[in-house]
């Protein structure tokens, strides 16, 4: 099997999860679900994800890695706060679209299950670290005050989005989340001149 080959069978396992977790749940969702859903068999889905929770680690690091260098370009211009707010925002939704269902019951699983608790509190403090270093070549590059405090402006950001996807949950327009998006960060650029 080459490399490509079982980043392929890997990324599809992967989708297959995804789609199993909205549907069902996490909780509900087996293994054979998810094996029956691809045509394989369960043996060679343990042979790229240890335990259910390995699975959904794997979900969490592939949204994750997709944001990699998408952002990078972005925030270089005061006057361009707005728009690429926006981008960013658009961005994440692209990523997360179908995950943000299953990262909610994921919270909620977590509350029952141990070893899932862990699991997405190791994944939100990847989420914050990633933040963490992005607002941190802003404050290099000048684009955000050297005395603002990134670390805690890196956990309002997870939060806010972590709040308007349970907005999105209940009904609120992706409109309305957007702008939401877009004033905070304007707010936090401008308080940063």
């Amino acid at each position: 099997m080459t490399s490509a080959h079982k980043a392929e069978v890997r990324d599809r396992i992967i989708q297959a999860a995804i789609e199993s977790f909205s549907q069902t749940g996490y909780d509900k969702t087996k293994m054979d679900d998810i094996s029956r859903r691809l045509g394989l068999s369960k043996g060679t889905l343990y042979l790229y994800f240890k335990s259910k929770e390995d699975l959904f680690l794997g979900v969490c690091e592939t949204s994750l890695k997709a944001g990699d260098g998408h952002d990078a370009h972005l925030f270089t211009k005061k006057e361009n706060a707005a728009s690429d707010a926006e981008e960013i925002f658009d961005n994440i939704r692209r990523r997360e679209r179908g995950n943000d269902r299953v990262m909610l019951e994921m919270v909620v699983e977590s509350t029952r299950n141990p070893r899932l608790k862990k699991a997405m509190y190791e994944y939100h403090l990847k989420v914050h670290e990633h933040v963490l270093e992005g607002l941190k070549k802003k404050v290099g590059e000048g684009f955000i005050r050297k005395d603002v405090d990134v670390a805690g402006l890196a956990i309002a950001l997870v939060a806010l989005y972590d709040g308007l996807a349970v907005n999105r949950m209940l009904g609120v327009s992706d409109s309305v989340n957007k702008k939401a998006w877009v004033a905070m960060l304007k707010a936090v650029i401008a308080g940063s001149s």
